[in-house]
């Protein structure tokens, strides 16, 4: 599905994209052409001028040079006095005179000038496209009356073979680049659609990961309640002992699914948040005091360390900030060495004030610092089966709720330091959220 998805974004892509780029080289392209023939053009009006000027100034004609420009503009010309052409045009070839018959018949056809006749005013000419021995020409005839019945005839043709050759050339140049470009888009498109759609495979493969996992955590509290089930129905003396065991597991059950309930919810859940003002140093010490019982149950100590000055206070739901610091305490207490302390501290940090959870247990390896994040993911698989590997992963949710940051380092001396940053409750940034304060 997702190949083919890929496909059709780099599809769309290169159409979007190629359309274009081929608009772009049409547009190329048709400038180009017209540059040269406009140029040719040009350069053809410009040497039949000339012809005329070096005529009529100097009443002669120097054959050599009348043949280079012929040769330089690719046009033939046929020169008159009084209707009888000059000695260079009589050493034309036949196919040459048949041409220059063909330009003034044009010439009279398309805009009604006779080039055998005087002209009707002291001057005449007409310029004009005609098609004569297979291919397309350019036209100019020009008349011109002098003194005592003295008059000058000058036709001049120029061959437009060379302009559409160079317009084929062009044309298969510029196909060439389209070509090549649409392919690059192509390939640009699938590698960007690639990238594109690596989210959305990677996200897939995590909701796959997501719910494999938690079909297998579910599947093993369910085998209990069934295997307990069983057992009261066939031995009803001992009932309530496999009842309270069916009561433990649902219980767990229900903490897996109120943490899967909270990791699938995403940002969701940022609205059920219930944010307010709270002094980090009153709220820390209130948890701590909470928290010492399980603490001196499972063998630890628990010590709180506080700043000298009163850090701001923070923007935080009460009842989430204290579910994410149990996760991390609970975390802290099964890695502690018995008899071993953990320590609750506190500090601010710029415009964030940061919590810390700190113990003297092995630490967690470089290569797990991120991963004891992830959904379903355990350091050491064989530990605490009464653990799904969801902890640190809720605890990593509530905090990017929060606009908060939790990661791990080793703590001074050994051992694992969790550090979890809030932002301050007059920060700006925290304001703009829109999010009402309870103060």
């Amino acid at each position: 599905m997702l190949r083919r998805l890929r496909a059709r974004i780099a599809l769309l892509a290169a159409l979007l994209t190629g359309a274009v780029l081929t608009a772009a080289l049409v547009f190329a392209f048709e400038v180009t052409c017209r540059q040269y023939t406009n140029s040719r053009c040009s350069a053809f009006e410009a040497a039949v001028t000339q012809l005329q000027y070096q005529w009529d100034r100097y009443d002669q004609m120097d054959g050599d040079w009348l043949a280079r420009l012929e040769a330089q503009n690719g046009m033939k010309t046929l020169l008159t006095e009084n209707g009888k052409p000059l000695l260079h045009s009589l050493r034309l070839g036949e196919e040459e005179r048949a041409l220059l018959e063909a330009a003034k018949r044009a010439a009279e056809e398309q805009q009604g000038l006779l080039a055998d006749a005087p002209p009707l005013a002291g001057g005449q000419s007409a310029s004009f496209t005609f098609s004569a021995q297979g291919g397309v020409w350019r036209g100019e005839v020009r008349l011109d009356g002098g003194a005592g019945g003295r008059w000058t005839g000058l036709v001049a043709v120029q061959d437009l073979a060379p302009e559409r050759a160079h317009a084929l050339r062009m044309a298969a140049l510029f196909a060439l680049v389209a070509a090549a470009g649409w392919a690059s888009l192509a390939l640009a498109g699938w590698f960007i659609a690639g990238r594109a759609v690596r989210p959305v495979a990677r996200a897939m493969d995590q909701q796959q990961q997501f719910l494999r996992a938690a079909g297998h955590e579910l599947r093993t509290p369910l085998a209990v309640i069934r295997a307990n089930a069983g057992a009261a129905r066939c031995q009803p003396g001992r009932a309530e002992t496999y009842l309270d065991v069916i009561d433990g597991e649902a219980r767990r059950m229900g903490q897996l699914v109120d943490e899967l309930l909270l990791l699938s919810a995403g940002a969701a859940a940022r609205e059920r948040l219930r944010p307010e003002a709270l002094e980090p140093d009153t709220f820390l010490l209130d948890f701590a005091e909470g928290m010492e019982p399980l603490a001196r149950q499972s063998g630890r100590r628990l010590a709180v360390r506080l700043p000298k000055d009163a850090p701001p206070p923070v923007c935080a739901d009460r009842s989430r900030l204290r579910q994410l610091l149990t996760i991390l305490l609970d975390n802290a207490l099964r890695f502690a060495p018995a008899g071993s302390s953990v320590e609750l501290g506190l500090a601010a940090r710029g415009g964030r004030v940061r919590f810390s959870v700190a113990d003297r247990g092995p630490g967690v390896a470089d290569k797990d610092k991120k991963r004891i994040f992830e959904r379903f993911y355990r350091a050491d698989p064989s530990g605490d089966a009464g653990h799904w590997g969801l902890g640190l992963a809720v605890a990593a949710e509530l905090a990017a709720l929060h606009g908060g940051r939790l990661w791990v380092e080793d703590a001074p001396g050994g051992g694992a330091l969790f550090l979890l940053e809030l932002p301050r409750a007059d920060d700006p940034a925290t304001m703009q959220t829109g999010r009402g304060l309870d103060r």
